[in-house]
C-alpha cells in the first residue's frame, strides 16, 4: 500500500474510533482550596482572538485569549478523560496530515524535475526542427530563385 493511502487510512482509523477536538482547543485548569483541601477542576477552552483596535483583519494587532467551551469536571471524570483522548486523536491526525503534505511536496518536486527533464529534450527536439525547417525554407527559396532564372533564360518554354 503506498504511504499516501495508509497515511489516509489511518486517518480515518482514528476519526472512526472516536470523538476528534476541534482546532485551537486545550484543556484548562483551576485550583479551589476547600476547607483546607485543594481541588483542580479542568475545562475545555477555545482559543479567541479579541481586537483592541479597529482594524480587526490585523492579526498582529489582536490578542489570543481562552474561552470556556465546557465544564470537564475533577481528573477522574469520564468528560475529562475522554476531552483527552479526543485532543490526544487530533494531535495525532494533525501530525499525519503534516506528514501526508510533506509526502504530497516530495512527490510534487519529483515530478517537476521530470517534467524539467522531459521539457529540456522537447526545447532540443524543437530546436533541432526549426533548424530544419530553416534550412528546407532555405533550399525551397533557392529552387525558386533557379526556376525564376531558368524562365527569364528561356523565355519560349512558358
Amino acid at each position: 500500500m503506498p504511504p499516501e493511502l495508509a497515511i489516509k487510512a489511518r486517518i480515518a482509523q482514528i476519526r472512526g474510533s472516536g470523538t476528534v477536538a476541534q482546532p485551537n482547543t486545550w484543556i484548562g485548569y483551576t485550583h479551589i482550596n476547600k476547607n483546607g483541601k485543594k481541588y483542580t477542576y479542568y475545562r475545555l477552552v477555545k482559543a479567541v482572538r479579541i481586537s483592541k483596535s479597529n482594524d480587526a483583519d490585523n492579526p498582529s494587532k489582536s490578542q489570543v485569549k481562552g474561552k470556556m467551551v465546557k465544564y470537564l469536571g475533577t481528573a477522574d471524570s469520564e468528560a475529562y478523560k475522554e476531552m483527552q483522548n479526543a485532543i490526544a486523536r487530533r494531535n495525532e491526525i494533525q501530525r499525519l496530515e503534516r506528514k501526508l503534505q510533506s509526502l504530497d511536496k516530495e512527490v510534487s518536486v519529483v515530478q517537476s524535475k521530470k517534467r524539467q527533464r522531459k521539457q529540456a529534450a522537447l526545447t532540443k527536439l524543437v530546436g533541432e526542427l526549426v533548424e530544419k525547417v530553416q534550412t528546407l525554407m532555405a533550399e525551397i527559396a533557392w529552387i525558386k530563385r533557379q526556376f525564376v532564372l531558368q524562365l527569364d533564360t528561356n523565355p519560349e518554354k512558358s
